[in-house]
Order: C-alpha cells, then structure tokens, then sequence
C-alpha cells in the first residue's frame, strides 16, 4: 500500500493567516506578522499563495487584501503564529476551496493547484527549502509540500528534472499521475502525459511504485533505467536508455526513437504557443527516428513530418495544421 502524507500544517495555519487577514484587513500588527511567516520559509509563501488563488475563485477575493509578494526579510527572534481557528471553521474554509476548484472551467484549471509553473518555451529551475533542486520543462506544474515527516511533490503536468539532497529523516516522493517514486538522494526525471509516467534515471537509485506493484514489490531503478507506466492498459515496462537519452529537454532536444508522430506532436504541444492539429490519422500512425530542436517546434515539426510526405499549414492564427501532401 502507498504511504500517504499526514495533515499538512503548513497548508493548515495558512488557512488560519488566511482567515485572520480577512477579518482584520487593517490591522498593521496582524499584517507583519504574516509577511514575516511567508518570508520565513519557501514553502510558507508557497501555501499562503495557494490559498489566496484557490480562494478568490469562490468569490471572495474582493474581501481579501492581496499585497504585492514581501521582500525577504530577517526571521525575528519569536515569531508568533496566528491564533488557530476552531477545527469546524478551518473545514469550512477547506470545503469551501475545494468547491470552487471544482466548479472552475478553463482549459488550464490545473495551474490554480499548482506552486510552482515554468511558461510556454521557458525551463524554470526551483531551489526547494532542503537544497534539493527541481527543474522544470516547458509548460509544466508541481506542487510541494513539505512537513517534519517527508518531502513531497506532485507533478501535474509536464516533465521535471529532480536533483534531491539527501535526508535520511525524510524521504523525498514525488507523485504523477498513479506513479508514485521514493528516492533518499538521487538525479532523475518524471514525464507525465496522456499516454502515461516515464521514471527515467541519471544517478543513485529510486523505488517506483505503480498500481499493479504491492508495497514489497516496488520497482527499483538504477542509473540508466527508464520505467513507462502505460495510462491505456496500465502495464509497466523498464529499459536501459543511453546517457544523451534521459530528460534531453534540458538540452533543448527532442530525441525521438521509432515515436510515432502523433507521440511527437504531443510532445511539441508543450513548447509551441497555440494549436497543432493533426488531420490525417494516418500520418499520425508513421513512425520516425530524428533529434528535434525544441527551441523552434514549428521547424522541429516539419522537419518530422516532411520525409513522410507530411505538410504544415499556419495562415490560421495560432495555430499549426498538419496534413499530407495531396
């Protein structure tokens, strides 16, 4: 069985700060005191962000003073928490949140659940509160929460790098889709998309836990191993990938080996602005073998479709049709 995380409460007492700001949206005493617990740790500001995006969207932004991000700024010597909130009260924030999540309609829903965003063609690199390092590709989301206990990441979209320093009192997980990795101190990358998880190693060792693996059955990989957790038949396969071969984005590369092209279109999605569309099915089944630059996906893409006899159309706005030849 997976672990799960207990409460968390960081993400509890930013509720509280939450609450207390509301009710007293005046009061200077109330105010420097919160600015200084945001400041005083990442994943402080982290949480109290969260909530304010969460919850403007139930309608209560208006009643919220949302200041400019705080300068950082010395820890002083007692730094007081906010008075906790009955239990019932906190739960109704929560619940409340919650709702409006649900009831939120966008194509990009997820960003609202997410700490931390690289944009479209930008790679973002995040210095977490333990050193660990994560880097993120091209239009990807994760969240992080951190307590006494472990160290955790939940990646929502997209493909990140991790660089994690050790903590033997802590172990450090990171979680996409149904996949779920434990890792103690190690370099290694997650890719999560709709045909699935791909856990593919640099260095050290990490445990991989799928649906189908019982918790003494965990898959461990070393340096080299990709594992692809498949999302259509939830099956698991691990193979050896050459060094070039693991997270090449970095680089800004795409290598695609025997992919099809509407596995690569998929994968261009992330760094070209607007739509691509595939027209002809067929086309999208051809299987190629090619190294990409994703710094120019529009040229990348017509450098994977033309030797298929593939065409790329943009005089519509925004977006990239592909099409085969007539």
């Amino acid at each position: 069985m997976t672990d799960r995380p207990p409460p968390n409460p960081i993400w509890e007492t930013a509720l509280d700060w939450l609450l207390l700001i509301q009710e007293n949206p005046d009061d200077p005493e109330i105010n420097r005191r919160l600015n200084h617990w945001r400041a005083s740790a990442p994943e402080h500001d982290a949480a109290y962000r969260k909530a304010l995006k969460v919850w403007s969207l139930s309608g209560e932004a208006l009643s919220l003073p949302v200041a400019a991000e705080p300068a950082p700024m010395p820890m002083p010597t007692a730094l007081r928490p906010p008075a906790r909130l009955s239990r019932r009260k906190r739960a109704l924030v929560g619940a409340a949140m919650a709702a409006s999540a649900l009831l939120m309609w966008g194509p990009d829903w997820q960003a609202m659940q997410a700490d931390y965003r690289s944009p479209t063609a930008e790679h973002r690199t995040i210095t977490l509160s333990d050193g660990s390092q994560m880097l993120l590709d091209s239009n990807t989301l994760a969240d992080v929460q951190y307590n006494s206990e472990q160290r955790e990441v939940t990646l929502l979209r997209g493909q990140a790098f991790f660089s994690v320093t050790h903590d033997a009192n802590r172990a450090f997980y990171v979680n996409a889709g149904d996949v779920r990795v434990r890792v103690t101190g190690t370099a290694f990358a997650v890719n999560l998309d709709d045909n699935g998880v791909d856990v593919s190693v640099e260095s050290g060792t990490v445990a991989v836990q799928t649906p189908q693996a019982s918790a003494s059955a965990t898959h461990l990989l070393g340096h080299g191993d990709q594992l692809h957790f498949a999302a259509n038949d939830q099956r698991t396969r691990i193979v050896q990938l050459p060094q070039e071969q693991i997270a090449p984005w970095r680089r800004w590369q795409l290598v695609a080996v025997d992919q099809s092209i509407d596995d690569v279109i998929m994968q261009l999605r992330r760094y070209q602005p607007g739509l691509i569309v595939l027209t002809d099915k067929a086309l999208g089944q051809r299987r190629i073998t090619a190294a990409l630059n994703l710094r120019d996906p529009k040229r990348a893409l017509q450098t994977a479709i033309a030797p298929l006899g593939g065409r790329l159309q943009d005089n519509v706005p925004y977006t990239l049709i592909v099409s085969t030849k007539p």
